[in-house]
């Protein structure tokens, strides 16, 4: 079995290229070949050296000039050389994502020289055109049917109007020439609601396939949370992921609070909350001491998401979280019973909640349940892969 990776970034800016990479990585000992094809930037010498992986070089397409992303954003170069070099026999298309440069150009010859694929369902790219079913401008989730014409009628993107036209143009050219979701015959979800949400767009025949992300974390002790006093918010820091709520909860319910991570809201978050200690992006040690830290983890995003790594992190530390009941993290906090969920985007039902999490007694359960409850079936990577193995043989035998 020979198995490409299609993916955004030749390195880890975030958690689909994580997994895609990661994984990658991880399949290398069980199949006869892996290659990683990716679109941004550069390759860092230390994955070359683990993994067979090229990319074209390019940049996002939302940082380029219009009339450049317009030209290659479409519909970029395909990778038909490197098809070229396998049969379509024994070799299966893994696809990650897209958004950022890769576009989907190569499907139609992958198609037709008889390869056989699979995607992941990281975000929601094969439904909404700009693959978050989120608005950006009312700061809300999105229940519009992509592509309907309410959805392409409605102006969700900040700045002008041009750029979601920009985003509607792709997505058509990947449902009218791609084939996508229409072509799509394995569907990789990470979650529940991902499932729910994606499932009305593809065909009956089309099979779902639930593989849970893997979770970078070694055996180790309970953090004894009930003894902290401080809330904790570990994210990027951009107004889908609902920090601005976070902060004045924490502001007027007069609580501690922590925050890892940066984002184009950081000056502006800055400047307004001056109660709140700010740690800016940390390394992995550095994260999971303070993550240990905390009270309970804050999490109070405001679109549907997949499946939030750092919520299943915090179980398996036996730190207490806190999250938005849109969120796929209220699936987490319903399998490891490990914290609470408030209204999305309701300030009083979040700070009653944290109020809730004063009380040493709720605070050790929850902490126990969630340490105990992730290591009695951890998301490793070795479960991650045994799990794709299967998928890739069904997809190749089917």
């Amino acid at each position: 079995m020979r198995i490409i990776i299609v993916t955004d970034y030749p390195n880890i800016n975030g958690g689909a290229g994580k997994v895609a990479l990661e994984s990658a990585i991880a399949l290398v000992p069980h199949v006869e070949s892996v290659h990683v094809f990716s679109t941004i930037g550069e390759v860092p010498p230390e994955l070359a050296s683990q993994v067979s992986i090229s990319t074209l070089g390019q940049s996002k397409v939302t940082e380029l000039p219009l009339s450049e992303s317009m030209i290659g954003g479409l519909w970029n170069k395909p990778f038909s050389e490197l098809l070229d070099g396998y049969n379509p026999a024994d070799t299966l298309v893994h696809i990650h994502s897209w958004r950022d440069a890769t576009t989907l150009s190569f499907v139609p010859d992958m198609i037709r020289r008889g390869f056989k694929f699979v995607v992941t369902a990281h975000d929601y790219g094969l439904a909404c055109p700009i693959a978050g079913f989120y608005n950006e401008r009312k700061q809300s989730a999105c229940t519009l049917r992509g592509m309907s014409l309410s959805c392409v009628c409605t102006r969700c993107t900040n700045g002008q109007f041009v750029r979601k036209t920009w985003f509607v143009a792709r997505h058509a050219m990947q449902v009218h020439r791609a084939k996508l979701p229409a072509k799509l015959k394995h569907l990789i979800v990470i979650g529940k609601l991902n499932e729910q949400v994606m499932t009305p767009y593809l065909k009956k025949s089309a099979k779902v396939h639930l593989v849970e992300n893997p979770i970078s974390v070694q055996p180790i002790l309970r953090s004894e949370a009930e003894t902290s006093d401080t809330f904790v918010y570990i994210g990027r820091l951009s107004p889908e992921k609902g920090v601005s709520l976070a902060l004045e909860a924490a502001t007027a319910g007069g609580f501690k609070i922590r925050v890892v991570g940066s984002g184009v809201q950081e000056t502006e978050l800055k400047a307004k909350f001056h109660n709140v200690k700010f740690e800016g992006w940390c390394d992995k040690e550095k994260t999971q001491e303070i993550l240990r830290s905390a009270r309970a983890l804050l999490f109070p995003s405001l679109w549907y998401e997949g499946q939030p790594l750092i919520v299943d992190e915090a179980a398996a530390n036996g730190v207490p979280v806190i999250v938005s009941d849109i969120s796929a993290a209220k699936e987490a906090v319903d399998d490891y019973c490990h914290g609470l969920a408030f209204r999305s985007g309701n300030l009083d039902s979040l700070i009653s909640k944290m109020r809730l999490m004063l009380d040493d007694n709720r605070v050790r359960d929850f902490s126990k349940n969630g340490h105990e409850k992730y290591w009695n079936d951890p998301h490793t990577m070795e479960r991650h892969i045994k799990k794709l193995l299967a998928v890739y043989s069904e997809v190749l035998s089917n």
